[in-house]
């Protein structure tokens, strides 16, 4: 039921933000996906939780569930692993390379992660968009339609909002 219920609010978010943009000039919003990879050492593996706790290479601690446990079984305490995780997200710009713009909305709670941040470049090609956010962290965000970033320009502010559902595969490190 919640699910459903997410489902709906996320098609009502979709629907009104095109109409937001066109109002203000500004490119529609778009569908698109963050990857993060990283290696680890193991700490520790819960096998029937389907989790496993994570060092970075600086002593930093972090847990994960695992969505893709097909190899989680050959994953051991004190062994490198790779880790990949990924996120749906929609990417509305709120306000263009000239300041011209959309209100952003505000975030709903317990849905999405909404982050506000910057486009420092694009490869319109593959769609491809390095974005900073407001911490100064820069991170990557890859339309699904290339040809839907095609108005998007560096210098313009963006609105991603995340899925909730983060995807988590685990696999030894080669």
């Amino acid at each position: 039921m919640k699910e459903k219920a997410l489902g709906i609010i996320a098609g009502v978010l979709i629907a009104a933000a095109p109409l937001t943009s066109f109002a203000a000039g500004l490119p529609a919003p778009f569908e698109g996906s963050s990857t993060l990879q990283a290696e680890g050492v193991v700490k520790s593996v819960d096998q029937a939780k389907h989790s496993v706790t994570l060092l970075d290479a600086q002593g930093g601690e972090a847990s994960f569930t695992v969505t893709d446990a097909s190899n989680l079984a050959q994953i051991k305490q004190g062994g490198k692993v790779h880790i990949r995780m990924m996120r749906n997200a929609m990417v509305s710009v709120t306000r263009g390379a000239g300041g011209r713009g959309a209100a952003a909305q505000p975030a709903q709670q317990n849905t999405v992660q909404n982050v506000t941040a910057e486009v420092q470049d694009i490869d319109h090609a593959s769609g491809i968009m390095a974005l900073k956010g407001s911490n100064g962290a820069v991170f990557h965000i890859q339309g699904r339609e290339p040809a839907k970033v095609a108005g998007v320009t560096p210098g313009m502010q963006v609105l991603v909002a995340y899925a909730p559902q983060v995807s988590v595969a685990v696999a030894p490190a080669q």
